[in-house]
């Protein structure tokens, strides 16, 4: 999943999704009641995959960006810590007559690294302050995770600090950087005046939000947004000089390192104050223990079931069995919706070195490939080596399910599009309105499929069987589905 960007959804029967459902508002209410945040969420990730989340009324919701985000990052807590670096020799001595007693000590360069969850028991709870973004919004969140049982997370959210306030310094950070790259031709005035605009922005929206919430400034904050409001006037009166003179060009980039040196600091005393963090310490304790005790009967199910979401081999399913017999040579697929970016495929048996050897060489070089020419504009590309056939597609759907083409050249509206993935911006949503301009978004459903056929298979089969994949992968995910993908 976090190959393809996207989110493994685990498919659970609708009894236990209810009881999960359940838990998890009353987490979120709880954990709002003993708090002094409002914006709340609580979620479940069983080993990687994606069970369940709740969110408090007034909270945004949460991106796939951001869960995406919150998978790696209590991957990161679970994982075991590298192993330490070789001892470095002792140094020698010039002289044998020099005390031997003398001590020599190195700071390490890094803290060290965390014992994993599974180690440390159940009751051990990681903490981190994040900035979550994926909906365009910059958010603080305070995330608690903790282990309901091995290989079951509980992540419990709740925002920290204003919205508003987050976003106008991540903007300001972005106008100073413009600063750097501007050039001083005849084209330069216009640079200028679009960062004074976006400076200009920013600036109002730090200044009203701390204006805001003045109440809950300390002095230091006060301090800082004094320095700021002085440093601000000094680099506009600069600008409009520049804009007069370009030979008053001189100085302009100190000004900009004092403003975006106070501009951090404001940033580490309000969004990344981990006061906010530490007052929710005792309610996640405590909520991490009522919604264990609520789901103590559906762990270990959850956790089979992580391991073999549904699998190729498995024939305990009447979807799996149609597979098996309706897509002879049928290797792995995977298949993506981008509206929501959740990912469906067989589960792997890693317990084989060939398997692994194929996720790694094979599958990997599958996306890395179509990745390259979907940047060229091909939705639809098919090739093969000496052992396997591959296909990949991306199509768009509208809300009926019927497809639709672009009414702008693919190969045209990528050009002006970050790399594929959705962590460093939505490529599939800006493809979309690129694709679609007059549309709007919400009436446009963008998909993707790869797949991988034994190299025996011809191309008009490996065709034919992604055409009925599509249309019948509806029995595994259980959402309507596309009606044609070429």
């Amino acid at each position: 999943a976090c190959l393809v960007e996207a989110v493994e959804q685990l498919t659970v029967n609708p009894e236990v999704n209810a009881t999960v459902i359940k838990s998890l508002r009353e987490a979120a209410n709880r954990l709002k009641s003993m708090v002094d945040y409002s914006r709340s969420h609580a979620l479940i990730f069983v080993e990687n995959k994606f069970l369940s989340l709740y969110s408090s009324r007034d909270a945004e919701d949460l991106a796939a960006a951001d869960i995406l985000f919150l998978n790696i990052l209590t991957e990161s807590f679970r994982r075991p810590p590298p192993p330490p670096p070789p001892p470095m020799p002792e140094p020698q001595l010039e002289s044998d007559t020099e005390d031997s007693s003398d001590e020599y000590y190195s700071p390490p360069s890094s803290p060290s690294p965390s014992v994993p969850a599974s180690e440390r028991g159940e009751d051990c709870i990681d903490r981190e302050l994040v900035i979550l973004s994926g909906n365009g919004t910059y958010s603080p969140h305070a995330v608690h995770i903790s282990t309901l049982s091995d290989g079951v997370s509980l992540l419990l959210l709740y925002q920290t600090s204003s919205e508003t306030l987050c976003g106008g310094l991540n903007d300001a950070f972005a106008g100073l950087v413009m600063v750097e790259n501007i050039q001083m031709t005849e084209n330069g005035e216009e640079g200028i005046r679009k960062v004074m605009d976006i400076l200009d922005g920013s600036m109002k929206r730090i200044f009203d939000s701390l204006k805001k919430n003045k109440n809950q400034n300390t002095p230091q904050i006060e301090t800082t947004t004094k320095q700021l409001h002085s440093k601000w006037d000094q680099l506009r009166k600069k600008f409009q000089e520049v804009l007069k003179d370009k030979e008053g060009a001189l100085g302009i980039d100190a000004l900009a390192t004092n403003l975006h040196a106070l501009l951090r600091t404001l940033l580490r005393l309000t969004c990344l104050d981990r006061a906010g963090l530490e007052k929710g310490i005792e309610a996640a304790e405590l909520v991490t223990q009522q919604v264990r005790a609520s789901l103590t009967d559906f762990t270990a199910f959850l956790k089979v079931k992580a391991i073999r979401n549904f699998s190729l081999g498995s024939r305990t399913s009447l979807t799996i069995n149609k597979y098996l017999e309706e897509f002879p040579g049928l290797v792995h697929f995977l298949y993506i919706d981008r509206t929501n970016h959740r990912v469906t495929a067989p589960s792997l048996d890693f317990s084989s070195e060939e398997t692994v050897t194929l996720t790694k060489k094979k599958i990997w070089s599958m996306v890395e490939f179509s990745r390259t020419h979907l940047q060229d504009g091909h939705l639809a590309v098919m090739w093969k080596d000496t052992t396997f056939n591959y296909a990949y597609y991306l199509w768009f759907e509208d809300n009926t399910g019927s497809p639709i083409k672009a009414k702008v050249c693919p190969s045209t509206a990528v050009k002006t599009l970050p790399m594929p993935g959705i962590i460093c911006g939505d490529f599939y949503r800006k493809l979309v309105e690129a694709c679609f301009p007059k549309a709007a978004a919400a009436k446009v459903r963008c998909y993707e499929l790869y797949c991988i056929h034994l190299g025996l298979a011809t191309s008009s089969c490996v065709l034919e069987h992604s055409r009925r994949l599509a249309a019948t992968i509806f029995e595994v995910t259980g959402q309507p589905s596309p009606l044609d993908i070429l």
